[in-house]
């Protein structure tokens, strides 16, 4: 990139997230009996979305998983990954992995200019949800909602190459990027609190229910199959509204329907027991406008 194309991009540094990685013979069969995510049908550039669960499927971690030489990494909020990395090293046994923060720099960055997100350059994949590992950062193509002004949003993790940076601009700006795509890293007050359907996991292709036994399975399928996905998360505005606390409650009427799980301003993520989403809602006492999500928000109809 040249520095005329630099002047279009923003950069902000990550200050709240981290790198986990699983590396060793047996990362691959350790992760998939660990996470929703299918691992091992990943490819060397594939970016997903996953979950990692407990015995009764709620939700102790969601993160964005790519391979990585030796095993896999996982960005996810700093809040919850030493706890992640704890809980995950009690199953080890004698599987041949281990299991580490890694101290690399996390980068946001992202351009309103259609044609820089075009100029050919091998460390910034085409598509979404791929990723370009190289020996000094890997780098993902995050979903990207033009309706937003945004025509490519990446997460850079480890040093950016000199002739691919410009000096920041930003601090803390992929949590509110991932918000506006409908997707919750959630922070250390959600642990355990919701099923990853709760979360829209299955929405955003986060829970494979073709693979096999992993922590939690069998509660996250029999949810699905008997169409018992009862709440969904929703992306809201409330105008006027600062800084909404995670665990504040939405209502309908005077009865507390929902809850706010991430927020930035007046814009937040919130968990809603579906059948009120028509419903008027109010977070302190402000009406809440839902807004739309790139992709559709439904329960899945029973197949038993």
């Amino acid at each position: 990139m040249s520095m005329l194309e630099l002047n279009s991009w923003t950069f902000s540094e990550e200050q709240d997230f981290v790198f986990v990685v699983v590396r060793g013979e047996d990362a691959e069969n350790f992760l998939q009996g660990m996470l929703t995510q299918n691992v091992k049908t990943m490819g060397p550039t594939d970016a997903r979305w996953t979950a990692a669960c407990n015995h009764q499927g709620r939700t102790a971690a969601t993160s964005l998983i790519v391979r990585i030489p030796n095993g896999f990494g996982m960005l996810m909020p700093k809040s919850i990954a030493q706890d992640e990395v704890d809980r995950l090293s009690k199953f080890i046994l004698r599987s041949k992995v281990e299991i580490e923060i890694l101290p690399e720099p996390i980068t946001y960055f992202c351009s309103d200019d259609a044609k820089a997100i075009d100029r050919p350059c091998p460390a910034l994949p085409r598509e979404p949800m791929q990723a370009y590992v190289g020996d000094s950062v890997i780098v993902v193509r995050l979903p990207s909602n033009d309706a937003q002004g945004m025509h490519g949003k990446f997460v850079a993790i480890g040093k950016i190459p000199d002739d691919m940076y410009a000096p920041i601009k930003a601090h803390n700006r992929l949590a509110r990027s991932l918000m506006e795509e409908g997707i919750a890293l959630i922070e250390k007050p959600e642990v355990l609190e919701w099923l990853p359907q709760a979360l829209n996991m299955d929405l955003i292709g986060g829970i494979a229910f073709n693979k096999g036994c992993y922590t939690g399975q069998e509660i996250i399928s029999k949810t699905e199959n008997l169409g018992k996905v009862k709440r969904r998360m929703f992306l809201g505005v409330a105008r006027g509204v600062k800084d909404l606390d995670e665990g504040t409650e939405v209502f309908m009427e005077n009865e507390p329907m929902g809850r706010v799980i991430q927020s930035d301003g007046e814009h937040f993520l919130f968990v809603l027991t579906y059948e009120y989403m028509d419903s008027e809602l109010y977070v302190k006492d402000v009406p809440v406008e839902i807004l739309p999500l790139p992709y559709e928000v439904t329960v899945p109809a029973s197949v038993i």
